[in-house]
C-alpha cells in the first residue's frame, strides 16, 4: 500500500476522476453512485487532517487504506497522473453543487448576500419560507461570487430567515 501523503494524492485525484464519471453517466445512463466523489471528498479531507496533524500516528496507515481501497478502480489512472503521465496538467476538483441548498440568515455575509461561487450558470429558483413564496427573478441576482438578494424588505441581519435554493433543470 502507498504512504499516506501518497494515498492522499490519489484521494484527492479519484475524487475529480469519480466526479467526472459520474457527469457521464448522468449523461449516458450508466450507473454509478452519484455520491462516490462526495465519499472519496470527505474521506480523502479526514485522511490530509489527520495527516497534517499529527504525521506518525500509529494508525495513520490503515486510515491511508481504507481511503486507497475507496479509490478503487481510480488508482491507476490516478498513480499514472501523480507519476508525470497526465498529459501536463494537473486536475484541479470541479465542485459539486447538490439541490435543494438549505440556508438560514446566518449563511449570508452581509444582509442581502450569500456566498456560493457553485451556483453562476445554473438557472435557479428561490423559495423564502417566511414569504410562503417564490422570489421573482428581479428580486435577485446571480454573480459569479453567490447571490445577492434584491426584494426591498429583505434584510437577513435583522430578519430570521430560511430558503431553498432549486436548480431548474431544462
Amino acid at each position: 500500500m502507498p504512504t499516506p501523503a501518497v494515498t492522499i494524492q490519489i484521494g484527492q485525484i479519484s475524487t475529480v476522476l469519480a466526479s467526472a464519471d459520474v457527469a457521464k453517466g448522468n449523461l449516458f445512463g450508466k450507473r454509478i453512485d452519484p455520491q462516490l466523489p462526495v465519499i472519496l471528498y470527505v474521506e480523502t479531507d479526514i485522511l490530509n487532517a489527520i495527516y497534517t496533524a499529527d504525521s506518525t500516528w500509529e494508525d495513520l496507515q490503515e486510515v491511508a487504506d481504507y481511503v486507497y481501497a475507496l479509490c478503487g478502480r481510480y488508482t491507476a489512472k490516478a498513480l499514472n497522473i501523480i507519476n508525470g503521465g497526465g498529459g501536463g496538467v494537473s486536475p484541479s476538483p470541479t465542485p459539486i453543487q447538490y439541490y435543494p441548498i438549505y440556508i438560514t440568515q446566518a449563511n449570508f455575509t452581509t444582509s442581502t448576500f450569500y456566498p456560493n461561487t457553485n451556483i453562476f450558470g445554473n438557472n435557479i429558483l428561490i423559495f423564502v419560507n417566511e414569504y410562503n413564496r417564490y422570489l421573482l427573478a428581479s428580486e435577485f441576482t446571480v454573480s459569479s461570487t453567490g447571490i445577492t438578494i434584491t426584494e426591498a424588505n429583505f434584510n437577513a441581519s435583522v430578519n430570521d430567515y430560511n430558503l431553498v435554493i432549486e436548480k431548474v433543470y431544462s
